[in-house]
C-alpha cells in the first residue's frame, strides 16, 4: 500500500501540530509529506528544512497544480479555509482543514457538497474527539452510565492581551477570523459539549467586547437546550485574567463527569467507585501556552483521515461533523446582538 502524498498549506503552529501529529505514527509508512506552501517563503523555507520536505511553494495553487500529493492539510487564517478548500477539492485533492470548517454555514456546505460530488473526503481537525479521556465521557454517556443528561457546560476561560490581536492583522476582524474567542479559543470545548451532548434545539446568548480593541466578542455565554431535552451553558472568552484550563462538565442523573485542562477531575456514577485527578496531562498549562499541547490527539485524528482515504471511506471527524460546533457558534452570534432564541437547524 503506497503511502498518501500530503502538502501542508500554512506553516504556523497549526502546520505544527499536523506535523508532530504525523510524526507519531511515521514508522507505519501511512503518509509522507511531500510538498509545503506559505506565502511567507521563510517560513515555508524554515518548516520545510525542519520536517526534511523535498518541495516548497510560495503559492498554494501552484503547489495543487505541480506538485504530486494525493492530500492537503490547511493551516492558514479562518478567511482562507474556503477558498482554499475549493481549490484543492476541484483539482481533485482530499482535504483536512483545521478549525473552523469556514467562516459561515453557507461555506460549509459548499465545501461539505464539493467533497461529496466529487468522491473526496473533507476532514476537519477536531482533536479532542480523539481524545481517551473524552471518547470515556462520550461511550459512557453513549450507553447510559451517567442515566438521562441533564446538563453539559463548555467554558474556556482564557486571557489573550491586546499584543496577541496586533501581530496578526486577521485576528479581532469579523472579515477575517469570523468571531473571537467563539470561534477560535472556545470551538474545540464547544465541539465537545455537541459531540457528547447531542443535537442542539434553541439557544440564547449574550457577548460584549470588554478587553481589547477589536471587532469581535472576547467575552460570551450562551444557555442551550439540547434535543434529548438536557440544558446547557457556553462561556466563552479571551479577557479573563489571568486565564483558567478549559473545562467540560457533564451531568446525568446518575453521575458525573469533569474534564479540566486534559485531565479527568472527577468522574462519580452511582455504585460505581469515584475518579478523581486522572490523565497524563495534569498541570498542562495549554490556556496559556496552546503549542505545549502533547500531539497525540493530533496524530490520532490525522491517521484516521490518511487510512480513511486508502479505506475508500469517510473519515471520523468529517465535513459534517466538523460543522456541528460552527452551527452553535453562528447560532450564538445571531442571537446575541437581537436578545432572540435562536432554534435549530440554523438558517444564513
Amino acid at each position: 500500500m503506497k503511502p498518501v502524498k500530503l502538502g501542508i498549506i500554512g506553516t504556523g503552529v497549526g502546520a505544527t501540530f499536523a506535523a508532530q501529529g504525523i510524526s507519531t505514527f511515521s514508522s507505519e509508512g501511512l503518509v509522507e509529506i511531500v510538498a509545503v506552501a506559505d506565502v511567507y517563503e521563510e517560513g515555508a523555507k524554515r518548516f520545510s528544512e525542519k520536517w526534511k520536505i523535498k518541495s516548497r511553494y510560495k503559492d498554494y495553487r501552484e503547489m495543487l497544480e505541480k506538485a504530486d500529493v494525493d492530500a492537503v492539510s490547511i493551516h492558514t487564517p479562518h478567511y482562507l479555509h474556503y477558498p482554499m478548500t475549493m481549490d484543492a477539492l476541484k483539482a481533485g485533492k482530499h482535504v483536512l482543514v483545521d478549525k473552523p470548517i469556514a467562516m459561515n454555514l453557507k461555506e460549509a456546505d459548499e465545501m461539505i457538497k464539493e467533497a461529496e460530488k466529487r468522491g473526496l473526503n473533507l476532514g476537519v481537525i477536531f482533536p479532542t474527539r480523539f481524545d481517551p479521556i473524552a471518547r470515556k465521557v462520550k461511550e459512557a454517556a453513549d450507553s447510559g452510565r451517567f442515566g438521562k443528561l441533564v446538563l453539559g457546560e463548555a467554558l474556556v476561560k482564557w486571557y489573550r492581551d491586546q499584543d496577541y490581536y496586533a501581530k496578526s492583522s486577521w485576528r479581532g476582524r469579523w472579515a477575517t477570523e469570523g468571531g473571537g474567542a467563539l470561534i477560535n479559543q472556545a470551538i474545540h470545548m464547544i465541539d465537545l459539549l455537541r459531540w457528547v451532548m447531542g443535537p442542539v434545539d434553541y439557544l440564547w446568548a449574550q457577548m460584549d467586547t470588554v478587553g481589547h480593541d477589536i471587532e469581535v466578542e472576547d467575552v460570551a455565554v450562551a444557555t442551550l437546550r439540547f434535543k434529548n431535552g438536557a440544558l446547557g451553558v457556553i462561556e466563552g472568552g479571551t479577557a479573563l485574567y489571568p486565564g483558567l484550563p478549559p473545562k467540560f462538565e457533564l451531568h446525568g442523573v446518575k453521575g458525573m463527569a469533569i474534564i479540566e485542562g486534559g485531565t479527568l477531575r472527577k468522574w462519580s456514577i452511582k455504585g460505581e467507585e469515584e475518579i478523581t485527578e486522572e490523565g497524563v496531562k495534569k498541570g498542562l498549562k495549554s490556556w496559556v501556552r496552546p503549542d505545549v499541547v502533547p500531539a497525540a490527539n493530533h496524530g490520532a485524528l490525522i491517521k484516521d483521515f490518511v487510512k480513511s482515504i486508502l479505506e475508500g471511506r469517510k473519515p471520523y471527524v468529517d465535513g459534517v461533523k466538523g460543522r456541528e460546533s460552527l452551527e452553535i457558534i453562528r447560532a450564538i452570534y445571531k442571537s446575541a446582538p437581537t436578545g432572540e432564541v435562536v432554534r435549530f437547524p440554523v438558517k444564513e
